[in-house]
């Protein structure tokens, strides 16, 4: 083949155009999912230091680096940010309603420790914006209910279909299965914050709170059978 016509195979730019401009839009893209995530680094960063109110556009903004018009670009207010940051943790929320789904009598203890640990490292690594999210959900703040309520829906029906096949035939209409499940998840909820403070007795030690979660839990499913 000769090189006159290895020259015509070759694609042709059209005239003017510049060589980088195909990247143009990609490259776009890229820049502006950068922008945001640093922003949503900046919001994680402040939220271990200061409650959600005290947070403003300025700091999170020169903290990220950015101008704080570039801000609106991406958000309306500092409380989407921690929304934003909400959905990216509970993408990585392990599946606690299958680790409730888990728990048999054959081995109560171990697949109800197993369910704990789960919960409790997960509220370890995300406390703080765990903690802000249930401030804000507590003074009513219908957006961080919604995400309270979505990352704890999976574990509170999984863990009332469980008390209804274990402890079904013994409760009555007025605990119905949906209000137990809600008080076990609220009492591993306030012990992800409990365990954090510093006790004197050694018999509220982290590991001690965590084993009396743990036979609360083994004694409501097990009918005492611990």
């Amino acid at each position: 083949m000769s090189s006159e016509a290895l020259t015509e195979k070759k694609p042709r730019k059209p005239d003017g155009v510049p060589v980088r401009r195909a990247n143009a839009a990609r490259s776009k893209r890229a820049k502006s999912e950068i922008t945001r995530s640093r922003l949503c680094a900046a919001a994680a960063r402040l939220i271990e230091q200061k409650s959600l109110r005290m947070i403003t556009v300025s700091e999170l903004t020169t903290l990220a680096g950015v101008a704080p018009s570039t801000f609106y670009i991406y958000f309306a207010d500092v409380d989407e940010v921690v929304l934003a940051l909400l959905e990216e943790a509970t993408a990585e929320m392990p599946d606690l309603g299958a680790y409730a789904r888990g728990i048999t009598l054959e081995r109560l203890e171990t697949s109800v420790r197993e369910l704990v640990h789960e919960y409790l490292a997960f509220w370890d690594k995300y406390y703080a914006l765990l903690r802000i999210r249930n401030l804000a959900a507590d003074e009513g703040e219908a957006r961080f209910r919604d995400a309270r309520g979505k990352m704890l829906g999976p574990l509170l029906f999984a863990l009332a279909e469980k008390i209804e096949e274990m402890r079904g035939e013994d409760l009555s209409a007025r605990t119905p299965p949906l209000a137990i499940a809600s008080v076990v998840s609220g009492s591993m909820e306030r012990l992800a914050s409990f365990i954090r403070f510093r006790h004197a007795s050694p018999d509220m030690s982290r590991k001690r709170l965590i084993d009396a979660e743990v036979f609360l839990i083994c004694q409501l499913l097990g009918k005492g059978k611990v």
